[in-house]
């Protein structure tokens, strides 16, 4: 399958490449990628300013802004094949902060968060991508391509 990738801080490292399908244990929801917004960070990170790959890859899968049709629900999402879904690209800390431990993640007070895409986890910037049930925003089918501007608001 095809992504686009980049070694975090080196800048002009960004490749459109093969890299292996993603792994159950990234997530049981299986999904297609409709499309992603790119933005000033994606921005940043390819001219080498931050970002971080996965523990013990030198490259990083980016795209923080997703929008994917289910392929395979997996056993527990409440999703259906066909759905319309936007990633949500934070994760919290697993030793959580205040804010973390009742699900306000974007003000983590300790760092130790994690990014699709940004920091230590791939992104959506792939043919194929995987996610965990509760963590992406389900859309009305009425939006289409348009969801992917939903990113920004998750």
């Amino acid at each position: 399958m095809k992504a686009v990738t980049v070694e975090p801080h080196v800048a002009g490292s960004v490749r459109y490449e093969d890299v292996p399908e993603p792994d159950e244990s990234t997530g049981s929801v299986l999904v297609e990628a409709v499309g992603v917004g790119i933005c000033g960070t994606d921005v940043e990170i390819a001219s080498g300013a931050y970002g971080w790959a996965p523990p013990g890859r030198d490259r990083l899968v980016l795209g923080h802004e997703s929008l994917g049709r289910v392929l395979d629900p997996g056993p527990v999402s409440g999703l259906q094949a066909g759905d319309l879904i936007v990633g949500i690209v934070r994760r919290p800390d697993p030793v959580p902060c205040s804010n973390c431990a009742v699900g306000e993640w974007d003000m983590c007070r300790n760092g130790q968060y994690t990014e699709r895409g940004i920091k230590q986890l791939d992104g959506f910037m792939s043919e194929r991508w995987r996610i965990e049930p509760g963590f992406y925003t389900k859309l009305d089918p009425s939006l289409g391509r348009l969801g992917v501007l939903l990113e920004p608001t998750t």
